[in-house]
């Protein structure tokens, strides 16, 4: 009986110790853990299948793939509450910073916790990335750097939820500094991960590929990515994997032949999770990122050479498992409408709502007076910026207002400058059907009446068939 006790307090004991080395993970959403734990970051596919594309060389076959801290990866800073604001200048002879989900150049762009320690990558992309739990924000930048007056400049700021997906979607279409939308710690195998001991990465990579590897618009990114690389006419891209696609390493790789254990754990990564392709670069087959400052080094080029002609892109899979182990539900209501762009002021006294990126809608934080405040939306910047997330002819649309204040919120719809459908005002928890007219152009119209502080969010999202 004594015996039967021990080894059951031995079981519990164990047991009570494997629960807390499971309790100290970093939790998902944090600094060291960023993004959801069904976020496709922190998720693998099940049954993949893979194509049959392979991963050219490039115009300069003498260069390897890369897999390292380079001048283009970037490095991963804490803020802390205690941490003061930055100011973020623009370039000389710029309009300004570019907030690239307003899009609209500021004169100044405030970070509110600021990193000592921050410091962006030396390469031409000037990445760095700034975790503000506080404030749930993952800031990216683009070419920031130092001035001569000891100022930091950036060509543009951008953010994402730091409990997100970690990728943009068809309302906030740029949510970081890689060319497929996602900020640059996306897939970064991070300082404190490369030698945790675990066999593999616990989440997918994050890669670049060459103009030859990358295919050519329109067909140029895919989901989950929401933009891409610009053409250059000197370089076109001519291969068949675009930007947001997930290529992977065969469950048949050979992984007896990689001796060097930082690459195994790649390969066992790329053989589970994978890798997004994000961004492109110049005559590198392809290039994986770690952070700036890890403990790395230069992988052995005979073992690196026998990844490229091996890795494929995913075509279909059945599925994913998220990161907590449950099957990963892709999200199905998903809204297509930003309220950005400029909004006129049809009437009204006091100073216009604006667009505020963070809460992604219309805010007024000073009163209004004499009559309703009327202003209207013309830019057509907020819907269709991502080529899978623009509605589609003859499809059904429910066009939701979210309110406070008394603000209402209309949307019409013109082809040809006609108009084809008009929701009128509608008031805080109204929504309205539209039947989405071939080549329509949506406007709106927001009015709020007179008083103090008020807000309007509005979403757009498709009806399945029969609803």
């Amino acid at each position: 009986m004594k015996r039967y006790i021990a080894v059951g307090t031995l079981a519990l004991t164990v047991a009570a110790l494997a629960q807390a080395q499971f309790d100290t993970k970093p939790a998902f959403g944090t600094y060291k853990k960023p993004f959801a734990a069904d976020s496709l970051w922190n998720s693998y596919p099940v049954n993949p299948v893979l194509g049959t594309y392979q991963i050219p060389l490039t115009n300069k076959p003498e260069w390897d793939p890369t897999i390292d801290a380079g001048i283009f990866a970037a490095g991963v800073f804490e803020a802390k509450e205690t941490d003061g604001p930055m100011l973020i200048y623009p370039y000389p002879n710029s309009k300004g910073v570019m907030d690239t989900d307003t899009e609209i150049p500021v004169p100044t762009y405030t970070i509110p916790h600021w990193p000592a320690t921050t410091l962006p990558a030396s390469g031409g992309d000037g990445h760095a990335v700034i975790a503000d739990a506080k404030l749930n924000r993952l800031y990216s930048f683009s070419n920031l750097k130092k001035n001569s007056e000891g100022k930091w400049i950036a060509t543009r700021v951008s953010w994402t939820p730091l409990n997100g997906s970690g990728w943009g979607t068809p309302s906030h279409h740029y949510q970081g500094g890689r060319a497929a939308g996602p900020a640059p710690a996306g897939g970064l195998i991070r300082k404190d991960e490369v030698n945790d001991g675990k066999a593999t990465y616990d989440h997918a990579l994050s890669m670049s590929l060459d103009f030859t590897g990358l295919s050519a618009e329109p067909n140029h990114y895919v989901y989950p990515a929401t933009a891409a690389d610009t053409t250059i006419a000197a370089r076109p891209n001519t291969g068949e994997i675009p930007e947001g696609a997930l290529v992977m390493l065969p469950p048949t790789f050979d992984t007896s032949k990689i001796t060097d254990p930082k690459l195994l754990k790649v390969v066992r990564t790329l053989m589970k999770y994978g890798a997004y392709v994000v961004d492109r670069n110049e005559d590198t087959p392809f290039a994986i990122y770690v952070e700036i400052g890890a403990p790395w080094s230069a992988m052995p080029r005979d073992q690196l050479r026998l990844i490229r002609p091996a890795l494929r892109r995913v075509v279909s899979h059945s599925g994913h498992i998220a990161g907590n182990g449950r099957p990963r539900v892709p999200e199905t209501n998903v809204n297509l409408l930003s309220m950005r762009g400029v909004w006129t002021k049809i009437q009204g006294v006091g100073p216009l709502g604006f667009f505020d990126t963070f809460t992604q809608s219309l805010q007024w934080t000073a009163p209004t007076t004499n009559y309703d405040m009327i202003q209207r939306n013309f830019s057509n910047g907020g819907l269709g910026r991502v080529m899978y997330g623009a509605p589609k002819a003859g499809h059904r649309y429910k066009f939701s207002v979210e309110s406070t204040g008394g603000v209402k919120m209309r949307m019409w719809i013109e082809v040809n400058k006609v108009v084809q459908k008009d929701t009128k005002l509608l008031a805080n928890g109204q929504s309205d059907i539209i039947v989405w007219p071939d080549k329509g152009i949506a406007y709106y119209e927001a009015l709020k009446p007179v008083g103090g502080a008020a807000s309007a969010k509005v979403s757009l999202v498709e009806l399945p068939p029969g609803q």
